[in-house]
């Protein structure tokens, strides 16, 4: 492959370089720059950084060719041989995608307390419970009936 971008980067290059009048002197510089930086992407394997370096490339060519700093001729020469090399580019294999990550989620343990081994799902009392629960409650208040009538006839 890098036989065949070397070429594509010297056409790059010559259209960013050639007839002074067709371009700004500072677009010139600037194409040269985004250029080297496509070819340092492509030469080091780095499709993804080397496909952003060359859609930025495009985009100042398209900038520059509208404010009328760079002929047209030579914007077409310039995208040519960006094109070439995206081709290259493309066959750049794609880095591999990371290795999952597992996360393993342990729930907190249940509070340990008292009558805990009562509860039935979600932490709720059983039907049973709330049956026990209940008789418990008239006998107290069965014997604070009897307290409260016998209060008074015990004082003797």
């Amino acid at each position: 492959m890098k036989r065949v971008l070397l070429p594509a980067f010297a056409l790059l290059l010559a259209g960013c370089g050639s007839a002074p009048e067709s371009a700004d002197p500072q677009v010139r510089q600037q194409l040269s720059a985004q250029v080297e930086a496509v070819k340092a992407a492509a030469l080091g394997n780095d499709r993804p950084a080397a496909e952003a370096a060359l859609a930025e490339l495009n985009r100042q060519i398209a900038t520059a060719q509208a404010q009328g700093k760079l002929a047209p001729d030579n914007a077409r020469v310039i995208l040519t041989a960006a094109d070439r090399v995206a081709e290259d580019v493309r066959t750049i294999p794609l880095p591999e995608p990371p290795q999952p990550v597992i996360v393993t989620v342990t729930p907190d343990p249940p509070p340990v307390g008292q009558g805990e081994d009562r509860k039935g799902p979600g932490g709720q009392q059983s039907p049973k419970d709330w049956e026990q629960q209940r008789k418990q409650w008239e006998q107290q208040w069965k014997q604070w009936q009897n307290q409260r009538q016998n209060n008074g006839k015990n004082q003797d």
